[in-house]
């Protein structure tokens, strides 16, 4: 595949390094230093130039397939699109925004572009189900299905118990999808065991997901309620995490030391949260301004930053503490310190591109818990030609992953599973390093 990217800062870099082992790549900007590094370090073709100049194309092919403008300007990405056109046969175009106002069917349909990936608007959805679900630490919601996956840490002093009496339990509403143990992901079978501190994936539908929390806690402790929330940041990505609580009716405190970010923050949210300046760099944090949380959520550009201001908000005993993750190399490291996690801006950006370049209108792939395990997912449509048929799975794949069939608001093993009918959802999980055989079984199969 031949692949343009305009834009070579930290989200068009990773592109480019997960892209060009497979396929043709060309990446420009017009930051020299940006381009300098691409070309030390990746094998693809890298061009220093203005992206808006239409002669900085003149040296890339005239049939591309896929076109992705992830430069830190709407504007900017919109013209390079547009500039593409004239140069180039481009199949499929993915730009990045950061104002939703562009995400217009009428503006898509008139520049050509196949898909916009807004990181803020997407990094903020998955906080709405942190509080229906307390306990559980990240969610990912999927097209075809209400199902979500969840990640749950199991407690300490939890009772060793075998995955298939949960499952039982949970009549078929829910299946072990992956599980981290001691710095290890693994994708488990129904005879495998849940542990004592544990991160548990769960796929299962959200009914399941509420009576897990209740199996999984201590009988004496209290359920965890979420009524007030203190959001630190005022950035773009702190405004939609506030946007998506507002609609939970949440008391919402947003913080900043920006008086000019508070300002914004007033006039966007008006008097739907309560915006405070303050830099919370003394010890007593939470003390100076009486604040008291059910939810407190650090989503700072500055991982560093996100990760301290977390484990001080631990100390002061709020249970539910959510840090934005930034940086990939990160990632492992919060959930080690017992910090949830969720996605930021650039993380979510080359995950959303990644997904949306491997997923069609009928597979679904996703990665999950750091990009260690990977989710596809396809529907059976009632002009499928699989309705009726059943699968034989080889056994170099039987090895590496799991199977399940979705049908009428069940989940199953495969096995257990004569033939596809109208509406059922083929499910696998496996590790990420596996995914590529999977995607080409996937798409030679199905």
């Amino acid at each position: 595949m031949k692949v343009i990217i305009a834009g070579a800062g930290k989200v068009g870099y990773m592109i480019a390094k997960h892209l060009m082992t497979d396929n043709d790549v060309t990446i420009i900007d017009k930051n020299e230093e940006a381009i300098k590094k691409i070309e030390e370090n990746l094998d693809v073709l890298a061009i220093c130039g203005d992206i808006e100049n239409p002669f900085t194309y003149n040296s890339v092919d005239t049939d591309v397939d896929l076109f992705i403008a992830v430069t830190d300007s709407d504007e900017v990405n919109m013209i390079a699109s547009l500039i593409i056109d004239k140069i180039t046969s481009v199949e499929k175009k993915i730009v990045r925004l950061k104002n939703s106002f562009f995400n217009d069917e009428l503006v898509s349909e008139r520049l050509g572009i196949n898909h916009f990936v807004i990181p803020s608007f997407e990094a903020a959805q998955p906080l709405k189900y942190l509080v229906d679900f307390p306990r559980v630490r990240n969610v990912k919601s999927f097209e075809y299905t209400k199902a979500l996956l969840v990640s749950i840490k199991i407690p300490s002093d939890f009772q060793s118990t075998i995955i298939s009496s949960v499952i039982n339990d949970l009549h078929n509403k829910i299946v072990v999808a992956g599980i981290e143990r001691n710095d290890e992901f693994y994708v488990p079978t129904s005879a495998d065991m849940i542990n004592p501190d544990d991160l548990i994936y769960f796929y299962a539908y959200p009914a399941a997901i509420k009576n897990l929390q209740f199996k999984i806690q201590n009988p004496d402790e209290a359920p965890q309620e979420i009524r007030n929330c203190v959001i630190f940041g005022a950035d773009i990505l702190g405004l939609e995490i506030a946007k998506v609580l507002i609609k939970k009716d949440l008391n919402i405190q947003i913080v900043d030391k920006d008086l000019k970010k508070c300002e914004r923050a007033n006039l966007i949210l008006k008097d739907k949260v309560t915006v405070i300046k303050s830099t919370y760099d003394s010890d007593h944090m939470l003390e100076d301004e009486g604040v008291k949380p059910d939810l407190f959520i650090v989503a700072s550009g500055n991982d560093e930053y996100n990760i301290t201001k977390c484990m001080e908000a631990k100390y002061y005993g709020i249970k539910k503490v959510i840090t934005i993750n930034n940086d990939i190399a990160y990632s492992k490291l919060m959930r080690n310190l017992g910090l949830e996690v969720v996605r930021g801006e650039k993380i979510n950006a080359y995950y959303s591109i990644l997904e949306k370049i491997d997923s069609s209108k009928i597979i679904i792939k996703r990665p999950f818990c750091g990009d260690e395990g990977t989710l596809m997912l396809r529907k059976i449509f009632s002009d499928s030609e699989l309705l009726g048929s059943n699968l034989e799975f080889p056994s170099k794949l039987e090895e590496k992953g799991t199977f399940y069939i979705q049908r009428d608001n069940e989940i199953y093993l495969h096995t257990d599973i004569d033939k596809f009918q109208k509406n059922d959802i083929f499910i696998i999980f496996t590790k990420t390093e596996n995914s590529a055989l999977f995607s080409k079984w996937f798409h030679k199969n199905l």
